[in-house]
């Protein structure tokens, strides 16, 4: 058996279903209905998945900050997510259920796992490192500490008497929090991977408000085994949208900012290339819709290149080093994060574009290989690059929030500022390797208005302490071979 999401169309005791199932009083059973050659999981409540209305724009271009798509609130116009299993004979079955006039589509629901860190070599500097290098002291002095900005943690889930012992105090938000199954709460979870990717948040931005988002919590094989499936993904961030448009008080911020260090590392996972339900490289498959569709909604999304580098891969990587970044992990709405360790060389591991659902990926590096949260000896991997990058923005929106009538602040302009300001590295310009070069906190601090898309001039004064042989005398800035700061597998 295969498993699989199932997109239904609108019926009102779906519509009827997803709303009840708010008040935990769902009854699957009577809403959906019989789908031959599909077996319906009955635990899984339904995700809505409202339509998005194009761009009036000819093209839509991801990187105009402009132009964008809009969620259209009709109701009769959504569809709805469910999970389920579809026979062996995946092309027989996937016709038969195809003919329901109540199936919308069907797409692959592969497992996915975290970019787990990488065991071998030694940690290269610590967190006070890293935070010297992304510009911490440049940030916090124009007062970008992450205050009011809400940074969703999609993992596997967090630790805040941990964060505190290791001297980390953010804010922790509960009742925005989700866990994937009963017996869970959020905020008190098994320190671990999770654990690690908020404290290295807290990094640019300590006084950031955490969701625990404990994704990978929803495994069905019990332990301390950090796994899910996609529909596990499309459920929260189902519930990350019901955030996103909920009402807010009075002068409470818009700001979103959501870290994915996870990922499919293989393409067997998935259906075979070609096949309609695929996720590696369809934009209309429903997860990759979700992601556009929190977009949409001002969230600045960031997801892991992956640990599927040429240089030393993961074994789950199954020796495929080359264009790995597939899925949401390289949509052109988010921010792909590679990484580097802290004297600037390419991280061996980080998966290298380009990307399946947008070429030019990853979009940007960010450090790692690092002694900071405790959790492991290093908090590595794009794992751990990812949540750095995404303190720098949760940072950089304490004073630029989102506001859903000035573009200036949509995500796609926050993006392109990242982009536009990251520290140049291998090729000139972009490449697929660093991206557009390595997040800069120092040049995202320069910026005192919007307006234009240059920031103002960093004194010498600031340079002279972001260049990394002030804290590394004699260290080469010269290209050379990525580091495999992982065993070789």
């Amino acid at each position: 058996m295969r498993n699989v999401i199932i997109e239904l169309k609108h019926t009102p005791s779906l519509e009827a279903t997803v709303a009840a199932s708010r008040n935990a009083t769902t009854s699957l059973e009577t809403a959906v209905p019989s789908l031959a050659g599909i077996n319906i999981d009955p635990t899984y409540t339904p995700v809505q998945l409202p339509h998005l209305v194009p761009s009036p724009a000819a093209t839509f271009d991801p990187y105009d900050t402009e132009v964008r798509k809009s969620m259209d609130t009709t109701s009769k116009n959504h569809t709805y997510l469910v999970r389920g299993q579809i026979a062996d004979d995946t092309e027989a079955s996937y016709k038969a259920a195809m003919k329901n006039p109540n199936v919308a589509g069907i797409y692959a629901d592969p497992q996915i796992e975290a970019c787990t860190v990488c065991p071998g070599t030694p940690a290269l500097g610590t967190a006070a490192t890293v935070a010297r290098l992304i510009g911490v002291p440049q940030l916090a002095a124009r007062g970008m500490d992450g205050s009011g900005v809400r940074v969703a943690i999609v993992d596997s889930g967090i630790n805040m008497t941990y964060l505190r012992t290791r001297g980390r105090t953010p804010n922790f938000d509960a009742a925005q929090s989700w866990a994937p199954r009963a017996g869970l709460t959020p905020g008190s979870l098994p320190v671990g991977h999770g654990t690690m990717c908020a404290y290295d948040v807290t990094i640019a931005a300590p006084r950031c408000t955490l969701l625990d988002i404990a994704l990978l919590l929803s495994n069905r094989r019990g332990g301390s085994v950090m796994e899910g499936l996609l529909s596990d993904a499309v459920q929260a961030y189902g519930h990350l949208v019901l955030v996103q448009v909920a009402p807010r008080l009075p002068g409470e911020s818009n700001s979103l900012v959501v870290n994915n260090s996870w990922g499919m590392f293989h393409e067997s996972w998935d259906f075979p290339p070609g096949h309609p339900g695929r996720y590696a490289d369809n934009p209309d498959h429903p997860f990759n819709r979700m992601v556009e569709l929190l977009e949409t909604l001002g969230a600045d999304i960031l997801f892991a290149a992956g640990n599927c580098g040429r240089f030393c891969p993961d074994g789950r990587c199954r020796g495929v080093t080359t264009g790995g970044i597939t899925g949401a992990n390289g949509h052109p709405l988010v921010l792909t994060v590679g990484g580097v360790d802290v004297t600037r060389a390419l991280a061996g591991y980080s998966t290298s574009g380009p990307g399946h659902l947008s070429r030019h990926k990853p979009d940007i590096t960010s450090y790692t290989h690092f002694r900071g949260s405790g959790v492991f000896a290093a908090d590595g991997g794009t794992s751990a690059a990812t949540p750095v990058a995404a303190g720098v923005i949760a940072a950089f929106r304490t004073r630029f929030g989102y506001n859903s009538t000035d573009a200036r602040t949509y995500p796609a302009s926050i993006r392109d500022i990242v982009r536009r300001t990251a520290e140049d590295r291998g090729a000139i310009g972009f490449d697929f390797d660093y991206g557009w070069g390595i997040i800069s906190g120092q040049r995202l601090a320069a910026f005192t208005s919007l307006s234009v898309l240059t920031p103002t001039t960093v004194t010498s004064e600031e340079l002279a302490e972001y260049d990394l042989e002030q804290h590394n005398p004699g260290a080469s800035l010269s290209e050379e071979k990525p580091k495999c700061s992982c065993s070789e597998k």
